[in-house]
């Protein structure tokens, strides 16, 4: 990663060689939160997901997300998109770099919120397909714990998924209760 001189951009050449542009992390971006085992295995489980960004007006555009997975480093995250609704979702990350997701587990209502900068977005792998559809069968069994017919629920979804990789630099307890909204 390389900062332009005289700008606010930052470029990654990526392994093919291609020169890839993204806006610099938000200014007095703090050190990226670190997550610990607990909220992983939150992150990782049957929650639903809700990925927020916003346009140049601070206009918020949310769409669903699937399969969110923690990187090695504790503090990148992966979530995919379905891609024919996520063109706004991206060009906003892309713009401004600001992006935020929200999980919530539909059996235990535990809730948290990420805000973080964009890094990049880019097509699936096998295997991270194979690990949206795991999500997705989990999303499944917790929904259907609550009542919601598995027909229904698998209907939100695409089967065409982009991925993208934030860095999360900020987290909220969005668990309904006093603690609403606390940093965690």
């Amino acid at each position: 990663m390389v900062m332009l001189k005289g700008s606010d951009k930052i470029a990654n050449v990526s392994a093919d060689g291609k020169l890839r542009r993204k806006t610099a992390p938000p200014a007095g971006a703090s050190q990226p939160f670190h997550i610990d085992p607990e909220m992983k295995e939150l992150i990782e489980s049957g929650v639903a997901v809700l990925v927020a960004t916003g346009d140049a007006e601070r206009r918020p555009h949310v769409t669903y997300g699937w399969g969110p997975r923690v990187r090695d480093d504790g503090t990148t995250v992966d979530v995919f998109l379905d891609r024919e609704r996520s063109a706004e979702t991206l060009r906003n990350a892309k713009a401004n770099a600001h992006i935020a997701m929200t999980v919530a587990h539909p059996v235990s209502y535990r809730s948290a919120q990420f805000k973080g900068c964009f890094i990049d977005a880019g097509d699936p792998t096998d295997e991270d397909e194979a690990w949206v559809r795991r999500h997705r069968e989990a999303f499944v069994v917790s929904t259907s714990l609550v009542g919601d017919p598995p027909g229904v629920v698998s209907g939100f979804w695409m089967d065409d998924v982009v991925r993208v990789t934030f860095r999360v630099e900020r987290a909220y307890n969005q668990t309904p209760g006093p603690d609403a909204g606390k940093p965690l």
